[in-house]
């Protein structure tokens, strides 16, 4: 979809959640047999973005329990992860860098991640949230390449922007990125 590098599979990508994924599309019934060499080779982002896809309309509570955890997570991590290449892409669409603020961005951003993680009916969420901002507090550290720090920053700023009512998120953070479809 965007002619930039796949900065979702450097960040985030990795073996174990290419396996969480089709465990969830498996125990969900929503991968078909030739889609299984794809999620097992793919592009990464590929990847995210057909388990968002195949799991956006599953209602999770009507799985056998087993199988009700694997597929939340599934189901919320390959959402954000679809929604934090947008806000990658936005950023540098938009040229913009890492700021010196990313330390206090990034416990804003935990914070307000943790509370949400917490609500009824979030299965998942934390999970998400977890994986993807001490992915993203990685991606900031000082001796990380400049896209890195810039995409991880431009992560931080997408999932902040979920909280931009509250008293402490500052206006310089917010990132208008779309919902994954």
């Amino acid at each position: 979809m965007f002619k930039i590098p796949d900065r979702v599979a450097d960040l985030f990508g990795n073996d174990a959640i290419r396996v969480e994924f089709q465990q969830a599309l498996l125990a969900a019934g929503q991968v078909q047999g030739h889609e299984k060499k794809y999620l097992e080779d793919g592009p990464f982002s590929e990847v995210a973005r057909v388990t968002h896809g195949r799991l956006r309309g599953v209602v999770v509570r009507s799985l056998p329990e087993g199988q009700q955890e694997v597929v939340a997570g599934a189901k919320a991590l390959s959402h954000r992860l679809v929604t934090s290449g947008y806000a990658i892409h936005e950023a540098v669409q938009a040229k913009e860098r890492v700021a010196d603020d990313w330390e206090e961005l990034l416990a804003f951003t935990r914070e307000k991640c943790e509370g949400s993680a917490r609500l009824t009916h979030n299965a998942g969420w934390e999970r998400c949230y977890t994986y993807i901002l001490d992915r993203a507090a990685v991606a900031l550290g000082a001796d990380q390449p400049a896209e890195d720090r810039d995409a991880g920053y431009a992560v931080l700023r997408h999932l902040a922007s979920f909280y931009r009512a509250d008293v402490d998120f500052r206006s310089s953070w917010y990132i208008q990125v779309p919902e994954a479809g």
